[in-house]
């Protein structure tokens, strides 16, 4: 008879496997144990099958401890959904004493645990219990066979069970083996001989050098240089930089392309990288260089892979990747010099085009051309944006150009009114606006407040130094010249080319 018993557990098993598609974690054919597990109505089903006669409610007891130990200590393997844990034992009888309320005890612990103890005698209703809960058909296994053909069936049911066990691992393999690393390292090698050729033409932390060379620069764009948007992907500002962007390139770009391929990798990177830059031209007014947005876009991939496979995901880099994703955007929103809008957008960039492209192996999906129109029109929306500078401070911008030319043509007044206006939401211009009408109210006579707007200047923009010579003519006129010789002295050593600046320096510090 206990051939029997071992015949209907593969059985069971088989039919689970090769009909239902249950995912095999764990096979012991010596011992006759098998763990299972399918995701079923958002829940995580992980199954331990036996066949093992247990003769007392203390043995079952232990089994079920050992069990549930074990679930334990993989638990990392059963992240995303609820998780329900069932235990099965096949014998011939039951245990002799009383088991049925063993397992009352896990009732109340995180992970409920569904006992079914098929015996001669209840297997066929244990059966049923076991697959309502997992939305599957129940099978006719015949059990009229006789011993010498379920026994002769045996090896090749385990074998079967083995060898699927052995195909599935391989594909998940496979899904991470997909490609090779090529044009990540032609990145990694571009970004580094670009930097370093800055370095010997001028320097990386300087904007004018970085602007030369093709930053993203609003002014620029906005005359039509957008190129801009492409280039400013391969400058970085400083070695500090161009070391983290890098060290993430390498993990995540080796890590993306060799899922997704080489060809849907440079995609995704490119295509990325333009969002992010777009998405900083929209909101960001300041200069800006960095891979930031494309490496941004390559979480993205990471994450349109994550909703393709999200249990294989989930195991392997899910949560980690959400926490590093969050603590990225923390970081950018708390500390002002870091370019969100380029990093938030490369990474909806990058989850865009990962859509568009799809994974490797996969049909062609019906919502992959209203990706491409998504990106398209996420793109021009950005583009309209961005020109009307109803994020980015360009109407601020323009209106400090405006206020430029009316101080030359000595409209003080009209200059006063519209910087007043304007410095309600300066949108990053309130060093500029706050200088011009400095320089308006000292045409007028109104030295108090241009002397007041002048120091603010400063607090913001210590390194204007048009801004430290207005203030030291004021308060050399006021007769503070101790203060006025030190604003003087600043603004010879910022500007020492400046003759009017070495001039008043001079005469100060006599």
């Amino acid at each position: 008879m206990f051939i029997e018993q071992e015949y209907y557990l593969w059985k069971m098993v088989d039919y689970m496997v090769h009909v239902h598609q249950f995912q095999v974690l764990h096979v012991n054919t010596s011992h006759g144990e098998i763990w299972l597990e399918k995701k079923v109505n958002r829940k995580n089903h992980v199954l331990r099958l036996s066949h093992k006669q247990l003769n007392w409610r203390n043995e079952l007891s232990r089994e079920l401890e050992t069990g549930y130990r074990q679930l334990n200590q993989n638990r990392s393997l059963f992240r995303g959904g609820k998780l329900e844990f069932h235990m099965v034992f096949v014998s011939e009888h039951p245990p002799v004493d009383e088991w049925e309320d063993t397992v009352k005890e896990y009732n109340d612990r995180k992970i409920p645990l569904h006992l079914y103890y098929m015996s001669d005698e209840t297997k066929e209703q244990a059966l049923e219990d076991l697959f309502k809960p997992l939305d599957i058909e129940k099978p006719e296994i015949n059990g009229s066979l006789r011993e010498e053909d379920m026994e002769a069936s045996l090896p090749s049911m385990k074998h079967q069970l083995v060898k699927k066990q052995r195909e599935q691992r391989e594909a998940a393999a496979s899904i991470f083996d997909y490609g090779r690393p090529r044009l990540t390292y032609v990145l990694l090698a571009v970004n580094i001989l670009v930097f370093l050729y800055l370095e010997m033409v001028g320097s990386t932390t300087s904007i004018e050098t970085l602007i030369s060379y093709g930053a993203k620069y609003n002014p620029a764009i906005m005359d039509g240089e957008w190129w801009r948007i492409l280039t400013s992907t391969f400058l970085h500002i400083g070695f500090i930089h161009l070391f983290m962007n890098m060290l993430a390139l390498y993990y995540l770009g080796s890590a993306v392309e060799r899922i997704y391929g080489t060809l849907r990798f440079a995609v995704i990177y490119f295509a990325a990288g333009l969002f992010g830059g777009m998405a900083s031209f929209m909101i960001n007014p300041s200069v800006a260089a960095g891979a930031s947005g494309a490496i941004f876009g390559l979480f993205g991939a990471l994450l349109f892979f994550g909703v393709q496979y999200k249990q294989l995901f989930l195991r392997t880099m899910g949560y980690n990747l959400i926490v590093i994703i969050g603590i990225n955007i923390a970081f950018g929103v708390m500390v002002p010099q870091v370019d969100n809008g380029a990093h938030i957008g490369g990474l909806i960039g990058g989850f865009t085009a990962s859509a568009m492209v799809h994974l490797p192996k996969h049909a062609m999906k019906k919502w992959q051309p209203a990706a491409v129109l998504l990106y398209a029109g996420a793109m021009a929306a950005m583009v309209y944006l961005g020109m009307t500078g109803a994020f980015n401070g360009e109407q601020s911008r323009m209106v400090v150009q405006e206020v430029s030319e009316l101080n030359e043509q000595e409209s003080y007044s009209d200059v006063i009114q519209i910087t007043t206006q304007a410095l309600e939401e300066p949108q990053g211009y309130e060093a500029e606006l706050l200088f011009h009408r400095s320089y308006a109210y000292l045409q007028s006579g109104e030295s108090a407040e241009a002397e007041e707007d002048l120091e603010q200047v400063i607090s913001i923009a210590p390194d204007l130094a048009e801004a430290h010579y207005n203030l030291a003519l004021l308060l050399q006129q006021d007769g503070e010249l101790e203060k006025a010789a030190e604003r003087a002295s600043k603004a010879a050593e910022l500007n020492p080319d400046n003759a009017d600046f070495q001039q008043l320096n001079e005469e100060l510090a006599q």
